[in-house]
């Protein structure tokens, strides 16, 4: 058996092309070194194992770099002082005239680990710029997001109070187009809003006092009111804010769908009718509007809602509140009937 191989020997043991073997020298040309010149080059038998390791590493998805590292570890790396002599063999092709044999060698060898570390930095580069491109966006968005949502709310809040000056006839509504300048530009909002009738009094604060509050005493109510006159409702944006109710842990939760107020009031009614109640109304008492629901036997429930934000910034109605004749319920209660509810609203 010869004591060298070729390009060819080298692919046929390792079950690949000569041109791959070629590309293995040109990548570690320090572990794959020439043992004699002339045609064809030819190799010692050790190279046999190193194309092999190298084709190993190759096919677990190892990089180049991580390959040198195995290799270094198992074979001995051949540098220019430690490569042994190649012997002179007959019809060999001399080198170029003034540039030694050994300095050809020497400078492709540099040259290769010369691209090979430059590639290895430009990937790094990429990847750093890729991942600071993307930190940059994320910043910017959060910054734009959090000033849209402040001023978005702070002049959807001074719509909702209103004031008594601007207020007209009953019943009549009006369109107002808000400008929020944001850090992508002035952005117009239209919104729809119901005028109060002159006897009811201008909305204060869309916040809801907390349900941990003590509890008002309810005013008299009366249903003495002339043929003129309109009963209150909440507006249109107040209706079709989503409806929340806390939790036992303080945390909002609401129905699935962000289902607004009109549509909880709809299924409160529906339930209602199953169980007699024939009246219902809307009265407002201090901050809070209150959904009141009589039965045939008389009895009274009084619902009652509030605006509030969400520690995210959203704006909600929140149901915080339920009075049966007069008494408030637990909050255990008031959970079991916003369940109640909400089950009929999801089907």
């Amino acid at each position: 058996m010869s004591e060298t191989l070729t390009h060819k020997d080298l692919a046929r043991l390792c079950g690949v092309s000569e041109t791959t073997i070629k590309s293995y020298r040109r990548k570690f040309p320090t572990f794959i070194p020439i043992h004699t010149e002339g045609k064809p080059i030819r190799f010692k038998k050790e190279m046999g194992d190193v194309c092999l390791k190298i084709r190993e590493c190759f096919e677990q998805g190892m990089s180049i770099n991580e390959t040198y590292k195995v290799l270094k570890g198992q074979f001995k790396e051949y540098r220019r002082k430690d490569a042994p002599k190649a012997p002179v063999m007959t019809g060999a092709e001399p080198p170029a005239a003034g540039v030694s044999k050994e300095y050809l060698e020497k400078f492709f060898e540099t040259a290769g680990q010369m691209m090979h570390g430059m590639a290895q930095l430009a990937t790094a580069q990429a990847r750093a710029d890729k991942r600071l491109e993307k930190v940059e966006k994320a910043i910017e968005a959060l910054i734009t997001a959090e000033d849209r949502s402040d001023e978005v709310y702070s002049a959807l809040l001074a719509h909702l109070k209103g004031s008594p000056a601007e207020q007209a006839m009953p019943g009549a509504s009006e369109e107002k187009v808000i400008n929020v300048r944001g850090r992508e530009g002035t952005k117009k909002y239209k919104l729809k809003k119901e005028r109060a009738p002159e006897s009811q009094p201008a909305p204060a604060d869309v916040q809801a006092p907390e349900p941990s509050e003590p509890a008002r005493e309810p005013e008299p109510a009366t249903d003495e009111r002339s043929e003129s006159e309109e009963a209150p409702h909440p507006s249109e944006t107040f209706m079709g804010t989503p409806i929340v109710i806390r939790s036992d842990e303080g945390e909002f939760l609401g129905v699935p769908g962000r289902v607004p107020l009109s549509g909880f009031i709809d299924a409160v009614v529906e339930q209602g009718k199953e169980t007699g109640a024939s009246l219902s109304s809307w009265e407002r008492r201090d901050r809070s509007w209150i959904f009141v629901m009589r039965n045939a036997s008389g009895q009274t429930h009084e619902l009652f809602f509030g605006g509030t934000k969400t520690p995210r910034g959203n704006l909600v109605v929140l149901f915080w509140r339920l009075d049966i004749d007069g008494k408030e319920t637990s909050h255990d209660f008031l959970q079991e009937f916003f369940k109640g509810a909400k089950d009929r609203i999801v089907g």
